[in-house]
């Protein structure tokens, strides 16, 4: 049985709704800032910088919220708190109004994707594919904003889609507060609190820093890569829009491949071909050839999300949001530390080198994730 119709329909449109404007910021400020405020690089890399730094932050209290407020109302303040966030980029003419903006974005995000996946894994018992389907509403998020933005911005400039992004925010905010407000349950504390439930989830925190590493890295020494083929920026969006259509279209379907394999074989069949496409990359091939491959990666990390953020789930027991909060502050620290690696190997545009480090991390991933999924007694295959 699916989650009850009224939640699945909010959960997926709020995730659809914000997904695309968060994308689409993560784009767009950097290119902003250096063409409207005349930031230099650093500066511009501090400004990301405070947002990341402000999640990582704020998840251990988003998490707190999440196990212990009416979950749809703590997305909601999330979801309007950064659509705030947009307005003041919309306004701001000195950095350090936009130094307020990317913090605010940076708590609002936690407060959002937090509670939003929080109340996915509520309805794992009834549906076991609930994260496969609000990856696909992220995912259609992530791409259907693109041409109606790159139309404002070329009509209007800036500020038009950074409003046209906030009312997109507030729209996705409203729509959780129009769903009835869940009843509120007291998640009682493990004994162990917050450092035991760090150490139950560590395996797993583990081997999704290894992916998380690994498709940062590989997806900036791709953008890189194109970008010094001397591609447009809406020819190398063409190159990633079949992924992300990917991205939309199979979570669900591969849940299914999840439910007849059992997770530890999926987990390593999708694994190896991420590494296989990610090799492949390095020899430089033709476009068209490169938009395949990043369909693959694109369908692996469909089925690898999913699964990564269901056993979370399962191990973090009643205090689920603050399982989600390690987890996604782990996924950070893994992201951080593959475009740190992967931007100091194609400083000197060494390609090859770059792809094969990220295939060999996504291997490690690999050969770790059937004796996480043992330790973790996660393994599950339909009867």
């Amino acid at each position: 049985m699916a989650m009850s119709s009224l939640r699945s329909r909010a959960l997926r449109t709020s995730a659809t709704l914000l997904n695309g404007p968060v994308e689409l910021l993560d784009f767009l400020v950097p290119l902003w800032a250096g063409a409207v405020l005349g930031l230099g690089a650093p500066a511009i890399g501090w400004l990301v910088a405070a947002e990341l730094v402000v999640s990582v932050l704020v998840r251990p209290l988003a998490g707190h919220l999440a196990d212990t407020r009416p979950r749809s109302r703590v997305a909601a303040v999330g979801a309007f708190a950064f659509g705030l966030s947009c307005l003041i980029y919309a306004v701001a003419d000195t950095p350090a109004v936009a130094f307020v903006a990317a913090v605010v974005g940076g708590a609002a995000g936690p407060l959002f994707w937090i509670s939003l996946r929080a109340i996915a894994a509520e309805h794992l018992a009834d549906d076991s594919g609930s994260f496969a389907g609000l990856m696909s509403a992220e995912a259609l998020g992530s791409w259907v904003f693109w041409g109606p933005a790159m139309v404002l911005l070329g009509a209007f400039g800036y500020s038009a889609v950074f409003i046209g992004l906030a009312v997109a925010a507030v729209a996705a905010g409203a729509r959780l507060m129009l769903t009835p407000k869940e009843p509120l349950i007291v998640r009682t504390e493990h004994a162990s609190g917050i450092r035991g439930h760090a150490r139950r989830l560590a395996p797993l925190m583990t081997v999704g820093g290894f992916v998380t590493a690994a498709e940062a890295g590989v997806g900036l020494a791709l953008l890189l890569q194109l970008q010094g083929a001397g591609l447009e920026v809406w020819q190398v969006a063409l190159v990633y829009l079949p992924g992300g259509i990917a991205l939309t279209i199979l979570p669900r379907l591969l849940h299914g491949l999840v439910e007849r394999w059992g997770r530890k074989r999926a987990y390593v069949a999708a694994s190896l071909a991420t590494a296989a496409s990610t090799a492949a990359l390095a020899l430089s091939p033709p476009v068209i050839l490169v938009a395949a491959l990043w369909i693959i990666v694109s369908a692996s990390l469909a089925l690898l999300y999913p699964l990564q953020k269901t056993l979370v789930s399962e191990a973090s027991g009643r205090r689920v949001a603050r399982g989600m909060s390690l987890q996604a502050n782990a996924d950070t620290i893994g992201a951080a530390v593959g475009v740190v690696v992967v931007g100091a190997i194609v400083d000197d545009g060494r390609w090859a080198p770059a792809f094969l480090a990220c295939a060999f991390i996504i291997l490690g991933g690999a050969a770790l994730a059937p004796w996480v999924i043992d330790r973790t007694g996660q393994e599950r295959r339909a009867e």
